[in-house]
């Protein structure tokens, strides 16, 4: 058990005992004790992992304030697919956030990187430039640009609008 935080109600008739803990926990005994001791009702509320990391706050990985503490009121699933679509490395340590579940900011970036993704040729892909035909060799997701690279291997990075998708194979 992880006690997170404790508070009375407004008139003392009440202490309400927030905790974390794996799975469920018979904590009878304890709430007797506890009620003993404080001479009044005490609640115990169980939370989750993501909970838990809202009410102690933090500093995340990106180095601001925890998103939960700051802007999240519910918690949406995230998932490692999220993470492949932001060709994130999937390791559990670099995508676990400070709960030690999947970090949020994953699902509020999702749907951006798979609209860019669409538009993003593959790489090896031909396309036609402003310059004539080339082969794609990276993409650059957030800046919403790829580098392409010439039949006389000069190397530009263009926009996407400058760049069409699909064109016939050289001969």
């Amino acid at each position: 058990m992880k006690i997170v935080g404790a508070h009375y109600t407004f008139h003392h008739s009440r202490m309400v005992v927030t905790f974390g803990a794996e799975g469920r926990v018979d904590f009878r005994p304890l709430i007797h004790a506890l009620s003993s001791a404080t001479g009044g009702r005490v609640e115990l509320r169980q939370v989750g992992d993501r909970d838990i990391a809202k009410l102690t706050g933090g500093i995340g990985r990106c180095g601001n304030e925890l998103c939960c503490v700051k802007w999240i009121d519910k918690f949406e699933s995230a998932s490692v697919r999220m993470a492949k679509e932001q060709s994130l490395p999937i390791s559990a340590e670099g995508l676990a956030g400070a709960c030690g579940r999947l970090r949020c900011c994953l699902r509020f970036e999702y749907d951006q990187y798979r609209q860019v993704n669409k538009l993003l040729p593959k790489i090896g892909e031909l396309v036609g430039t402003p310059s004539g035909a080339a082969t794609v060799i990276v993409g650059h997701r957030m800046k919403e640009t790829v580098s392409v690279r010439y039949d006389d291997d000069r190397v530009l990075e263009l926009p996407l609008a400058e760049v069409v998708a699909n064109q016939p194979s050289r001969n």
